[in-house]
């Protein structure tokens, strides 16, 4: 009998997953929904660094993730805290970041926590199935700072001494008018791997990912860029509500975020049929 002509039950459990990935709904894969996460930290409201807000958020997401590693580190006498969630695998490694600060009297609902929401839900598939390379999920702090100071992400690629093949950043990724063009100074530096990830979100949703430029953002991917690490921006800019009082939960959707959790998990478990990665 060759043994090789058979899975392994590692292999199987990948197998399967990619299965109801194309066929069962969302919440097979996750103990929670994206939303469900959604709502619930939006409940906290405001999370400018310094706010008591801020500190709850940090313990949200901490309290949500086996074992995270906090990341803490000071700006002008204000403390900040990245939290860092990695699945042991297969290398090159990749990441997924979301920032989970918001700017002061803003409840930040889709330009923060949308992207959370999303890291939380994935956490939970990453436990219950292992993937075959490794992965990184990133909270980054200190993105809406003064309009965009980029303190977490600046401080982690400082610091970073992982070979990552790439980091993706999830920034207003739950509207409910979901349409997400390709960002500029992604597109700029890495336009074949931009290309490459937006055919398989047409895939996914044709109707939400549109293969052009639209806008040049600075957000927590330009960081990493200056730091040699290959990353790109996935964001949905035509949302009015960003940084405003009306950036609520109410503007967000159960189905975006599903089309994104969806999405992201694809990216995770069909990494090699897809070939894009070195």
């Amino acid at each position: 009998m060759d043994q090789h002509k058979f899975l392994s039950p590692r292999a199987y459990r990948f197998v399967l997953l990619a299965f109801l990935l194309l066929f069962a709904p969302a919440w097979l894969v996750a103990a929670e929904h994206p939303y469900e996460y959604f709502i619930d930290f939006c409940a906290i409201g405001e999370r400018a660094p310094g706010t008591a807000g801020h500190l709850q958020a940090r313990s949200f997401i901490v309290d949500h993730l086996k074992e995270p590693e906090v990341d803490s580190f000071s700006v002008r006498g204000t403390n900040y805290y990245n939290i860092y969630k990695r699945f042991p695998g297969e290398d090159p490694r990749i990441g997924f970041a979301a920032h989970w600060d918001s700017d002061v009297g803003c409840p930040g609902a889709n330009d923060g926590g949308s992207g959370v929401a999303l890291l939380l839900a994935l956490a939970d598939t990453l436990e219950r199935n292992p993937p075959l390379h490794a992965v990184d999920l990133l909270f980054f702090d200190g993105e809406d700072v003064n309009g965009a100071e980029l303190y977490g992400s600046s401080h982690f690629a400082a610091n970073c001494v992982d070979n990552y093949s790439y980091i993706i950043v999830l920034d207003m990724v739950g509207d409910k008018d979901l349409q997400i063009y390709q960002e500029g100074n992604s597109a700029k530096f890495f336009p074949a791997f931009v290309d490459s990830i937006w055919e398989i979100g047409r895939a996914i949703a044709p109707e939400v990912f549109v293969p052009a430029v639209k806008y040049y953002i600075t957000d927590d991917h330009i960081s990493l860029i200056t730091y040699g690490i290959r990353s790109i921006v996935i964001i949905d800019f035509d949302y009015p509500y960003w940084d405003t009082v009306d950036d609520t939960a109410d503007k967000c959707s159960r189905q975006s975020l599903d089309t994104m959790y969806r999405f992201v998990l694809n990216l995770i478990y069909q990494r090699r049929r897809y070939g894009y990665a070195p």
